[in-house]
């Protein structure tokens, strides 16, 4: 696996936020996890997604209800 951000490199962890792998430049460990060196953005990035996915999930579940009611 390579480094998200340098092609060229080798990854030396992945980010337990987003699973991007990462070299030695761009991993941080933070509490004994490995993240993105810019963990503030990944971490948004991360949480958006989540909330997205719970959204739909959510959407989906009403829909399926809605059909079983009619």
């Amino acid at each position: 696996m390579k480094c998200y951000n340098h092609h060229d490199r080798d990854a030396f962890a992945v980010c337990t936020n987003c699973g991007k792998g990462l070299c030695l430049e761009c991993a941080v460990d933070k509490n004994g996890r490995m993240v993105c060196k810019d963990n503030q953005k990944c971490a948004e990035r991360c949480n958006f997604v989540k909330g997205l996915l719970i959204l739909i999930l959510i959407i989906g579940v009403i829909s399926v209800l809605l059909t079983l009611l009619d």
